[in-house]
């Protein structure tokens, strides 16, 4: 009997330190080290922040942990509903609003516009502008409607290719953490940590400048992004004592193994990617099997987090309109529902990003005048293919830092209601300890996450303290996103206040026993108010 509960536990847990992995570790690493070694200037300085946010977001796990215990028994584990437990329903809205209509639209489209880029780059011929905006467009909402069809209508198909996904996901990882540590080449051309710059880029390890240290975060959290929703496994596990002991083993790996695996890419990659380190392995970027290979790796590593994030987006926002943190005529919202609003969003949030990318005129980039060859600004095939996704790859690591806005102030809320006693909640050690900690520091992440696409801190440690173009595009991005959140939040409030929830804020719609005696109340009130006016 004992050794069955035993190995019933022993799986719990090893199910749940796999799921803490493969949520986890996603595209970041593959699509963000490189603009980490471009934000420090410096391999060392990006394996140290690599490290630290690691930490950091390790004990804001614990933090988590607790939080997510008020949801254990009923209600859905979102920042949007946690936020109205903690805060208040207002506060939530806002959340909720800011994650469906910012953050997740251009999360995807970083996805989206990176399958069709890596396909482009594995087809590798001249591609003028005007066609790239075409196949962009077609080929990217084509993929988005697709996932979410197969999400609507096809989620066990979905689960299944996810489960798969998570294979096809590591073993291209497992491959490049090898690899990258026996293809050292410290002669210095082929390898980011010895060669001093790669393709108009300048880095080193002798680049020690303080304000280096500032680049990188929003990239790094991006990374890090979706690890306090495995918090909300407690609800559904067996053995609830394994839980905290499974996610903190979880987290620990995740931050282990992404230490190690920017450590190898630095060691073994020319720019400290994983396409260039494919490239290299396969006979060098003259190799064209050793283009199309490495760029459809990446290209399928894209379309497996476009389908997650498709699936996350549906659910969290049917969740949230069921948690009362988002209004609905009829109380109540769909994943069909879910899905044809999240549609919407993505395709006017990506054609509006993928148009002002293809067409707007910045360094190295004419616009759609751009061409290849000596004529034009663009001298490679290369260059030229990635331009396009500027902007997506800009705006996601920024929202990346407004969704860990949202993740700090419930951190902060969990580490009040400890003197309030406003929510019930299941305690966890050293809760306070790893709350203000992480606290601190997710505030300082933050911070400088924004700050590093507003003023690069390369170009701050050469005296040049001027706006770069792209963090003035970010700023202006960041602002009409935030403007359309107040917008669409005010007509929300609106809403609520004009077809208002008699049933009050608490709990969820459905499945709140607490809800559905309100409701049996207000259908005899209605009922004694008819009798009322017959007499009458």
């Amino acid at each position: 009997m004992n050794t069955k509960k035993t190995k019933t536990k022993t799986f719990e847990f090893l199910t749940l330190f796999v799921m803490v992995i493969g949520t986890v570790i996603g595209s970041g690493i593959y699509m963000k080290n490189s603009e980490l070694l471009n934000q420090t200037n410096n391999p060392i300085i990006a394996i140290i922040l690599w490290s630290f946010v690691g930490i950091i977001c390790i004990m804001s796990m614990i933090v988590f942990i607790e939080i997510s215990s008020s949801t254990k028994h009923f209600g859905n584990g979102t920042l949007g509903n946690w936020a109205k437990i903690f805060i208040n329903r207002k506060t939530a809205s806002f959340f909720s609003i800011m994650y469906g209509w910012v953050y997740i639209p251009s999360t995807q489209s970083v996805f989206v516009a990176g399958a069709v880029n890596y396909l482009l780059l594995a087809i590798g011929a001249p591609i003028a502008p005007y066609q790239q905006l075409i196949i962009y467009l077609l080929v990217g909402i084509s993929i988005f409607i697709t996932c979410t069809i197969l999400s609507i209508y096809k989620r066990f198909i979905n689960r299944r290719i996810q489960i798969v996904g998570i294979l096809i996901k590591f073993l291209p990882l497992l491959i490049a953490f090898i690899a990258g540590f026996i293809l050292i080449d410290k002669t210095g051309g082929t390898s980011s940590w010895w060669n001093g710059g790669y393709d108009k880029n300048t880095w080193g390890t002798n680049e020690w400048s303080p304000i280096l240290f500032l680049g990188g975060f929003g990239g790094i959290l991006f990374a890090f992004d979706g690890y306090v929703y495995i918090a909300n496994a407690q609800k559904t596990a067996t053995h609830k004592d394994v839980v905290p002991k499974a996610l903190f083993a979880g987290m620990v790996f995740v931050a282990v193994f992404y230490v190690l695996m920017a450590l190898s890419l630095f060691m073994g990659s020319p720019d400290g990617s994983i396409v260039k380190l494919f490239e290299k392995m396969l006979g060098g970027k003259e190799s064209n099997a050793a283009r199309i290979i490495s760029n459809l790796i990446l290209m399928s590593i894209c379309l497996l987090g476009s389908n997650i994030f498709v699936d996350i987006a549906i659910v969290d926002l049917a969740s949230d309109a069921n948690n009362k943190t988002i209004y609905t005529k009829k109380r109540s919202m769909s994943y069909k529902e879910a899905g044809v609003i999240q549609m919407f969003i993505f395709i006017v949030a990506y054609t509006f990003l993928i148009v002002i990318g293809i067409c707007t005129k910045r360094e190295g980039w004419d616009g759609i005048s751009s061409a290849v060859g000596s004529g034009g600004n663009v001298q490679n095939i290369e260059e030229l293919l990635n331009k396009p996704a500027d902007y997506i790859n800009w705006f996601s690591s920024g929202t990346s830092a407004l969704v860990f806005i949202m993740v700090l102030a419930v951190m902060v809320a969990g580490v009040i209601n400890r003197f309030t006693k406003k929510v019930d909640v299941e305690q966890t050690k050293l809760f306070m300890v790893c709350g203000i900690i992480s606290s601190f520091f997710m505030t300082i992440f933050i911070f400088f996450g924004i700050f590093a696409f507003i003023w690069e801190p390369k170009n701050i440690a050469k005296g040049e303290w001027g706006i770069t173009q792209s963090g003035m595009w970010f700023l202006i991005i960041l602002l009409v996103s935030l403007l359309i959140n107040i917008f669409v939040f005010l007509i929300q409030e609106y809403r609520f206040k004009k077809d208002p929830y008699t049933d009050g804020w608490d709990g969820e719609i459905n499945s709140n026993i607490k809800i559905e005696e309100n409701l049996s109340i207000i259908a005899d009130l209605k009922l004694i108010k008819k009798k009322i006016l017959k007499k009458k």
